[in-house]
C-alpha cells in the first residue's frame, strides 16, 4: 500500500502538533516496510522553508518582546518582570531548533523508508495546468501534480492524506486523485484507521 503525504505531514511532526502521534505512527508503518511512504519532494523543501519563516517570525517577536519587557520592567510593579520572563523569552528560538531536529529527522525516516517523488519537467508542467484548471496555488499545485503523476503509474492500494482542506477537499480537486485510484484522507487520525483496515487481512468466508 502506498500512503502519499505532503508537507504538513511534516509540520505535524515537526511541532508536535495535534495530530503528531497518528503521523508518528504512519512513520513507524512505514519503519516497519508495512506501507510505501511517499513524500513529494518538494514539501521536504517547502517544509524547511516553512521553519526558516516562522524562526525569523519568532526572533522578530522575541527582539519586540525583549524591548517591552526592558521597558515594562523600569516601573516599580513590574521590575521583576524581566527575570521572570527568561524562561518564555528563551524557549521561542530552543523550540525552533528543536522544531528543525525533528523536522529533519522525519524527511530523513521517509528518504531511509519510503520513497521521494522527483519534482520533474512533467510534474512541473502538469502543476502548472493544475493550477490554471483548479485555481490553486503554485504549491498545492506541485503537491497535487507530484502525487498524481506517481499514483498513476502504480496499481498497488493508495492514499492521499492532506489536512489541507481548503486545496483538496474541493470535490474537482480530489477528483484528480480518485481518478487514478488514490483515496484521499482528509485528517492524519482516520488515515491510520484507513491505513490498519486496509492491512487486515480478510475474514475467512
Amino acid at each position: 500500500m502506498i500512503v502519499y503525504v505532503e508537507t504538513n505531514f511534516l509540520l505535524e511532526l515537526a511541532y508536535l502538533q495535534e495530530r503528531c502521534d497518528s503521523c508518528q505512527l504512519i512513520l513507524d508503518f512505514a519503519k516497519a516496510r508495512t506501507i510505501t511512504l511517499a513524500l513529494p519532494a518538494f514539501s521536504a523543501a517547502e517544509a524547511r522553508a516553512t521553519w526558516h519563516r516562522r524562526g525569523s517570525e519568532r526572533r522578530e517577536f522575541q527582539a519586540s518582546l525583549q524591548r517591552h519587557i526592558r521597558e515594562i520592567s523600569r516601573s516599580e510593579p513590574f521590575r521583576g518582570l524581566s527575570e521572570q520572563s527568561h524562561d518564555v523569552v528563551t524557549a521561542l528560538v530552543a523550540g525552533g531548533q528543536e522544531a528543525r531536529a525533528r523536522l529533519e529527522s522525519a524527511i530523513q525516516t521517509v528518504e531511509e523508508h519510503g520513497l521521494t517523488i522527483p519534482l520533474t519537467g512533467e510534474v512541473i508542467r502538469m502543476a502548472r495546468g493544475l493550477e490554471l484548471t483548479y485555481s490553486l496555488s503554485s504549491q498545492d499545485a506541485l503537491v497535487l501534480a507530484s502525487v498524481r503523476s506517481h499514483a498513476e503509474k502504480s496499481v498497488e492500494q493508495k492514499c492521499f492524506i492532506s489536512q489541507d482542506l481548503r486545496a483538496f477537499e474541493e470535490p474537482a480537486v480530489s477528483g484528480e486523485i480518485s481518478g487514478v485510484g488514490c483515496k484521499f484522507v482528509s485528517n492524519f487520525t482516520d488515515a491510520v484507521g484507513y491505513i490498519k483496515s486496509a492491512l487486515r487481512p480478510p475474514k475467512p468466508s
